[in-house]
């Protein structure tokens, strides 16, 4: 099919947005890959010389925006009217209106364009998203409203993608079968995973609390198995540089106890500095990148220890959004100040003037993060994928409630992910 798709450059990318958003480019990173560069190269003003519609044209945009290529966010100016606003007629066609939705979340600092376009976009599907549109499409208009696809988590995305295109009329049911028959065996190696990861051998620890020997000695295990393992293959630096990334986590969380225990609430960027660390900005990443292989050299943990600005951002709005979720319940049970209470004592603001504030910066971050995925990047994409794959686990987690202190929130995702596998 992709090759079979080469004489219409934009029937070429629209199907490979169908394989992403099935869940399995995967499978074709290299050939996506060396199409969507020669497409660039050849026609980098794509959207605009085809004369697209609305919602090709943002699905180029988005498409070429996630593998990092920098297409201008001008080719929407072609959708606004004389008076610069978008057009009215534009509220008739449901599937162009959210494709642009969708493409908004890609938008970087100083796109004013794509403000506009989220507002414009966010008002008119809520009141498209009723009785009388297709339920199918109304469906996936509201799932997009509440998790927009560029802050999901992917296979989670995948997921629900498969659920609407099985209704889909335009659907290629080989397609459909593949994406439904991966996900499935994908579901399976998380299973295994997940069963190897509960046979670890705990070594009694007799210094320790009784609650902490558990995980500490399948910490120590694990990490003695990894640096045997990679020790062979010239890698075992990996492993010493996470153990010291974790040794930095308990360190920030006895700064945190001391805190707790004097009733000290730090000025808001000395709070934000340490909670960065407990949130494991550079534990997560360096502890992922050990099983990614080559790709994660000694260069990726030397770029890791310069703290790139793409993993404080995505760590900052992390914090800011776990936060925003869980601070009153945690200063009720009695709990270190929050980062929500630094900033309101030291720039005297309310909770919801607070709450204001986190939010733009918690848009920033994201616009921070898609700057950084821009080519030239300094590392591959496969490593950032990383790092902004934790912020969108965050976004999930965090959506309505803390979903690390009431797992049960969590409870249908996990259920669809790791246990119940899609009818085929």
């Amino acid at each position: 099919m992709l090759v079979a798709s080469r004489n219409d450059p934009v029937e070429e990318v629209v199907l490979i947005n169908l394989l992403c958003r099935l869940g399995v480019s995967y499978h074709f990173e290299n050939e996506i890959e060396e199409r969507l560069n020669h497409i660039f190269e050849m026609q980098p003003d794509l959207a605009a010389e085809k004369d697209c519609d609305l919602y090709a044209t943002a699905i180029l945009f988005r498409v070429f925006r996630q593998h990092g290529f920098n297409v201008s966010s001008g080719v929407f100016n072609k959708f606004k009217d004389h008076d610069g606003n978008f057009k009215e007629s534009l509220t008739s066609d449901a599937r162009g209106m959210l494709s642009l939705y969708e493409a908004t979340h890609l938008r970087v600092h100083g796109e004013d364009i794509l403000e506009e376009a989220l507002t414009f976009t966010t008002a008119h599907l809520k009141s498209m998203a009723a009785p009388n549109l297709d339920q199918n499409l109304a469906k996936h208009i509201n799932d997009a409203l509440e998790q927009p696809l560029h802050m999901g988590v992917p296979r989670i995305e995948a997921h629900k993608f498969i659920s609407f295109y099985e209704h889909d009329d335009s659907k290629n049911d080989t397609l459909l079968k593949f994406a439904k028959l991966d996900f499935n065996r994908v579901q399976l190696l998380h299973q295994q995973e997940l069963a190897y990861i509960t046979r670890w051998d705990i070594n009694c620890v007799s210094e320790l609390p009784e609650y902490m020997k558990p995980l500490y000695g399948a910490l120590l295990n694990l990490f003695d198995e990894l640096n045997n393992e990679l020790a062979e293959e010239g890698r075992s630096y990996s492993v010493s540089f996470t153990k010291d990334m974790m040794k930095g986590v308990v360190r920030a969380y006895f700064v945190e106890a001391q805190w707790f225990r004097e009733g000290y609430v730090p000025p808001f960027d000395e709070r934000m500095s340490n909670a960065i660390v407990t949130g494991t900005c550079f534990l997560d990443p360096a502890a992922a990148y050990i099983g990614l292989g080559d790709i994660a050299g000694i260069d990726a943990y030397e770029w890791l220890r310069s703290q790139p600005k793409i993993m404080t951002a995505s760590f900052t709005l992390s914090r800011l959004i776990a936060d925003l979720v869980s601070n009153k319940a945690e200063q009720e049970r009695g709990h270190v100040a929050s980062v929500v209470e630094s900033y309101m004592k030291e720039y005297g603001t309310s909770g919801e003037e607070t709450a204001e504030e986190f939010k733009k910066m918690i848009a920033d971050g994201w616009k921070d993060i898609n700057e950084e995925c821009m080519r030239p990047t300094i590392v591959p994409m496969r490593l950032l994928n990383v790092i902004v794959n934790i912020a969108r686990l965050v976004e999930v987690f965090y959506k309505k409630m803390d979903g690390v202190t009431n797992p049960e929130y969590l409870k249908d995702h996990v259920t669809k992910l790791f246990i119940d596998p899609i009818l085929v």
